[in-house]
């Protein structure tokens, strides 16, 4: 049921002098793509954004993210580095290399994406997903090649299920339902369809949630557990990892997660570790391996 541009390690190499192609990724629920900014979405309002379809069929149809205004970030916060932001419609603040490691990883659709800031820190995100899942999930992790503090992480996303002619941008948005906390929990439900959208993370890291109206890209926001209600907003989940000594590490795993209606959102559990051997470039020596594994 896969239908994605496969990038091998022979192949990749002449990739490492040049911006790399946008990776899609396909199952039988979810269709996206990863672009070369390490954001989801092909780029912009170019299909695929992020695509759900909850009959496992592969019949995908309106897209969650590139109606509108495109808008799926990840951010970054130090004191040393000050507010960074990747957005799928090109602002790039890191720069990357990208990598389709499923031949590698424990899950069908996998792929890395590793950048550098200055020399300040490195952050490598493995995104993934099984053919059976309604998720895409995420493992990031920042490692530190200065001291940083107050060093904060984002990721956030417009939803737009029902943002098409006669529609509406509008989602009714929550944090917590059920048995998920307010910290663990965001989402939305398309005011239409009732298509719902939402972050998840059981992480050890300290984490909250947010909705913001404007969108914020800074994670102080949703620390600080932002609800701007329903409406054109933003929901998003963000990780106050601290202080970090030159050369330590921070883990943590996160997932977009989707579903027919909200009770029927595919929230995972005992999620193994990608344990995936990424392939990427340092500067323009040539390529290293190095594994990332899971702080629980």
């Amino acid at each position: 049921m896969k239908n994605k541009f496969l990038i091998t390690a022979l192949a990749a190499l002449p990739c490492l002098l040049t911006a790399n192609a946008s990776i899609i990724l396909e199952g039988d629920f979810v269709k996206t793509a990863i672009s070369d900014n390490g954001t989801l979405g092909f780029g912009g309002t170019t299909t695929p954004g992020l695509l759900h379809d909850a009959t496992g069929t592969g019949t995908f149809g309106l897209d969650y993210l590139t109606p509108g205004s495109p808008w799926e970030i990840f951010s970054i916060n130090s004191d040393q580095s000050g507010l960074l932001t990747n957005n799928n419609t090109g602002s790039i603040a890191i720069s990357g290399l990208l990598s389709d490691i499923s031949g590698s990883s424990a899950y069908d659709n996998a792929v890395n994406w590793t950048g550098t800031y200055n020399t300040l820190f490195s952050i490598s995100t493995d995104t993934y997903f099984n053919n059976g899942d309604e998720r895409v999930s995420f493992n990031t992790t920042i490692t530190a090649m200065d001291d940083l503090s107050a060093l904060s992480f984002l990721r956030a996303i417009d939803p737009d299920p029902d943002n098409y002619p006669g529609g509406s941008a509008n989602t009714d948005n929550g944090r917590g339902f059920g048995s998920l906390a307010a910290e663990d929990w965001v989402h939305s439900v398309g005011s239409l369809s009732g298509l719902t959208l939402g972050l998840y993370s059981d992480s050890s890291v300290t984490h909250n949630t947010g909705i913001t109206g404007p969108w914020s890209p800074d994670p102080v926001n949703y620390l600080a557990g932002t609800d701007a209600g329903n409406g054109d907003y933003a929901i998003g989940i963000a990780f106050d990892i601290g202080s970090l000594m030159t050369g330590e590490s921070s883990s943590f795993e996160y997932h977009y997660v989707m579903g027919d209606q909200l009770s029927t959102v595919d929230i995972p559990t005992d999620v193994p570790e990608p344990s995936t051997l990424a392939i990427f470039a340092l500067g323009m020596i040539g390529l290293a391996s190095r594994r990332f594994n899971k702080q629980s």
